[in-house]
Order: structure tokens, then sequence, then C-alpha cells
């Protein structure tokens, strides 16, 4: 109708016109992706090949992907939420209250358990690879960094709401 193709000519025989418009859906794919999810798009290895299935670093990228949207969306976020309520006008800001509900003191435990979570997990597996002089030396060393890792783990875990960045803008009619 726009007269792209000429009388008679298939899309399916523009290979290059289908390589450029895969490759522009796949870059607004991304775009989009990136401003509500906060990583690029998931499958765009598929969409911008033209055969149909997915390559190995496609795999890896989704995967990657997947684990970077799991902690953005559960730990780091909740300020995505509160710009869309403001914008939207589901948060009216009250003008009599002093205190903003955006500033929120966090405990210490907050930076504190996951780095000794890290580090301790990380001292398992370099005692682990860097086996000691004896095998009950090693074996302690993995006994303790492991049930120290586990340990803050499980205390992560206990007190999990209070490490996932929900909110704050939230009516107070909604919470009931």
């Amino acid at each position: 109708r726009l007269g792209v193709l000429h009388v008679g000519q298939r899309i399916e025989e523009q290979a290059d016109f289908e390589k450029i418009y895969k490759n522009a859906w796949a870059d607004n794919a991304n775009a989009c992706a990136k401003q509500y999810a906060g990583t690029g798009a998931l499958k765009t290895d598929y969409t911008r090949q033209v055969r149909l299935f997915l390559t190995q670093w496609g795999l890896i990228m989704d995967g990657w992907n997947s684990l970077i949207r799991y902690y953005k969306n559960n730990f780091s976020d909740g300020f995505r939420q509160d710009a869309i309520d403001l914008f939207l006008g589901n948060y009216s800001v009250d003008e009599v209250e002093p205190a903003s509900p955006l500033h929120v003191k966090k405990d210490w435990k907050f930076l504190a358990l996951p780095i000794i979570m890290v580090v301790a997990f990380s001292m398992c597996i370099i005692c682990l690879l860097m086996a000691g002089d004896t095998w009950t030396e090693t074996l302690a060393y993995v006994l303790f960094w492991g049930s120290a890792s586990f340990g803050t783990f499980a205390i992560i875990l206990y007190n999990g709401k209070d490490f996932v960045d929900a909110p704050k803008l939230v009516q107070k009619e909604k919470m009931d």
C-alpha cells in the first residue's frame, strides 16, 4: 500500500529489509525493557536471527538479564514505583506533613549482612580450592566459613521483607 514493494514482490524475499526490520524491532524492545525492567529485553538474539533458534550466548545473556531483573525488582526498584505513583497521581503529597516518606533510615544489617555473607561464602570456596596441610584443617575451615555463610543467609531470609526495596509512597488506605 505504501509502495515499498513492487507489484509481485513478497516480503519474504527481501532479506535486507527483514534484517533491518528485525534489528530495529530488537533495539526498540531493548529500549522499552531497560525503562520498564532495568535490563535489555530477553530473546533478542532470536529476534535478530533469520534462523529460528537461540544461540548459546543468547541463552547466557537471557539468564544474566533475568538474574539482574530479579535483584533489581526485589532490592533496588522501589523508587520506580514511587515515581510512577507520583506521575500518575496515585500519591498526593501532603503539604502539612513535614517529614518525607522517602527518607527511611536503614539499619546496619542492610549493609553488613550481605557483605558478611559474600565474604564468608568466598572464603569457603577459597578454602576448598586451596587445601590446607591436612584434610582436617581444610574441613574445619570449610565448615566454619560454610556455617558463617549459611547463618547470615538464614538471617537475611528471616528478615527478608526488611531487605526488599518496597515503594515508600503508598497511600495509607491502600495498605489497609
